[in-house]
């Protein structure tokens, strides 16, 4: 008995993660070493210089290019850093994916190994430069140019509002950088953006000759060396182009494309590794809601609320705590399995095919605004004790909402990628009204596919006109199909893994909340009726998605030790048997987080 309910944990357990368990581990228990721990007597600038060292110290142990390449294994450094070490975001962001992720993928090995040689050891720190200050994160716009000189390119800054902002690169170490410029070839012309590597600053950690940076003001949400940058005849030589083998350079400084499909494919293949930023990113708020929602759950199941001088519930007992919290977990249960299977998808595809992209673009969306508000929840309902950071929620705010404004809103991402769903629809009919039974998994899954079809067919008007009016008045019925589509894509991956009852009450949850959520949508467009929307959602604890609350209640132990987090690990007091006890020991006896 004892054997069959481990090995369904363990089964569970092996759904939620993504990766090898034993390197998840692994990085538990490099990110755990109390060398690096964050006291309150720290400034941001002694943070930052021990998120640098805390860096090299995870470099040493596990490398830097045999991670950048292999996606599970980058996928699980962002997931762990995001729980255990919240200030490495940004630097393992640009040392891991962009640019050791670039210089892996985008030029030949010989070309990358001296800067990949040090990056792999440490001695240098990978960032990559794209943004500026006028064209933000919409960068086939970007204005910085790579010139060729004879033998090379040389970098230059046109004016003030070209200026690369905001990267990490305040802190004065060796910095190795993928850089984006407009190229400027032998004849004047414009190729569009490519890809150049520099030293940006050499070994002693002061800028190359023809760069520079100043640094940015204090930013109260994440530990980060923000920096505007500039450029006055930044050499760079010629090997330092990573063409990713769809174009040449002749000696006389003239671009040749391969063919006319290279020339297409080169803005996304220069960029190609955002695709993977943007889901490790996704990735690790999902990590960041199921710490929350493990550290809030524990607590809620503990504290003890004194309502009466008789009664005194656990505070997860109250409605208003059991359903926020209980919802945001299906959801965020439903959002990690959907990003696993996306991250399955990735590691197999053409990073430049545009249904690769549109998928880890609807991704980002539907996973990281969902993360904020779980976080956010969690924060909320733990009360005062959800303000201090050494119960770690507090601090996963601030990489939730780094990461969403990342590129700018997220929003952006989520109605490009839905303007592409809604012309990939075209033609698709959506099936006549009929009212659905909400108490049918089956009938769900059909009920999310018609709203699916039904806003891709309200959108149709809007994709033929090229008007920029037109354009803006299409945005929020894309939105709405990203996360329509998300959704019932989401719920399709519940029910692969509905053997297991602690998912079927995910499932179950996260299918009813979002039946009540869209509601008076479902009623307009004739899907349900008024009887099937009460039956959803009625006072009185009673109702659909309250019998689901309550069964989903019942799986917690088995769902929360699925996330495989360990409270001694985490060492946030709320997690502890006695608080009172564990805030005197935090307060007098070891440094304070």
């Amino acid at each position: 008995m004892a054997t069959d309910a481990y090995e369904e944990q363990t089964s569970l357990a092996d759904i939620i993660r993504h990766g090898s368990p034993d390197f998840h581990q692994q990085l538990q228990k490099i990110l755990s070493n109390p060398d690096y721990d964050v006291t309150e007597q720290q400034s941001q600038e002694q943070r930052r210089l021990n998120a640098y060292d805390q860096l090299g110290d995870l470099v040493r142990q596990i490398g830097t290019r045999a991670v950048a390449t292999d996606l599970p294994k980058l996928f699980a450094v962002f997931d762990q850093c995001a729980v255990l070490a919240t200030d490495l975001i940004p630097l393992i962001s640009g040392h891991y994916n962009l640019a050791s992720g670039s210089l892996a993928t985008l030029t030949d090995s010989d070309s990358a190994a001296p800067y990949l040689l040090d990056l792999d050891d440490a001695s240098s720190v990978g960032v990559m430069l794209l943004t500026e200050y006028e064209c933000g994160s919409n960068i086939q716009f970007m204005r910085t140019t790579a010139t060729w000189d004879g033998d090379g390119f040389v970098l230059n800054t046109p004016d003030p509002r070209a200026r690369k902002f905001m990267p990490s690169v305040g802190i004065e170490v060796a910095r190795v950088c993928v850089i984006g410029a407009r190229f400027i070839d032998a004849a004047g012309v414009d190729q569009g953006v490519h890809l150049f590597t520099a030293r940006l600053r050499g070994a002693d950690g002061a800028p190359a000759p023809g760069v520079t940076i100043t640094q940015l003001d204090h930013q109260p949400l994440v530990i980060m060396d923000n920096s505007v940058i500039s450029f006055d005849n930044l050499r760079v030589e010629r090997d330092a182009w990573l063409s990713n083998d769809l174009a040449t350079i002749d000696d006389d400084g003239v671009l040749t494309w391969r063919d006319e499909a290279s020339r297409k494919r080169a803005f996304a293949s220069a960029i190609s590794q955002l695709t993977v930023g943007r889901l490790a990113l996704s990735s690790c708020l999902n990590a960041e809601a199921r710490a929350s929602l493990y550290i809030a759950l524990n607590y809620a199941s503990r504290r003890v609320v004194p309502m009466t001088p008789t009664d005194k519930p656990y505070m997860l007992d109250i409605p208003h705590v059991r359903d926020t919290l209980l919802t945001d977990l299906a959801g965020t249960v439903a959002r990690t399995l959907y990003g696993n299977s996306v991250k399955t998808l990735l590691a197999g595809s053409d990073l430049t095919a545009r249904d690769t992209v549109v998928s880890v673009m609807l991704a980002k969306d539907f996973i990281q605004r969902h993360a904020l508000q779980t976080v956010t929840d969690c924060r909320v309902k733990m009360a005062a004790q959800g303000m201090f950071s050494a119960n770690r929620v507090a601090s996963y705010l601030g990489v939730c909402h780094a990461a969403m404004t990342g590129e700018g809103d997220v929003s952006v991402m989520g109605s490009v990628a839905g303007r592409v769903l809604a012309k990939q629809f075209t033609g698709t009919q959506p099936p006549e009204p009929v009212l659905h039974d909400p108490a049918d998994p089956a009938d769900r899954a059909r009920l999310f596919h018609a709203r699916t079809l039904t806003i891709a067919q309200e959108a149709q008007p809007h994709l033929s006109n090229p008007a920029l009016e037109a354009r803006l008045e299409v945005i929020p019925d894309a939105l709405e199909l990203a996360e329509a589509y998300c959704v019932e894509q989401a719920l399709r991956v519940l029910d692969e893994h509905a053997d297991h009852p602690e998912i079927a009450a995910v499932r179950d949850v996260f299918a009813l909340d979002q039946i009540d959520k869209h509601a008076s949508w479902y009623l307009t467009h004739g899907l349900l009726d008024v009887a099937a929307v009460k039956a959803v959602k009625q006072h009185l604890r009673s109702g659909l998605l309250y019998e689901a609350i309550d069964t989903l209640a019942g799986t917690l132990p088995a769902l929360l030790a699925a996330f495989e987090f360990d409270d001694e690990m985490l060492g946030a007091p709320v997690l502890a048997d006695d608080l009172a006890a564990a805030w005197d020991s935090r307060c007098h006896d070891r440094p304070r987080r």
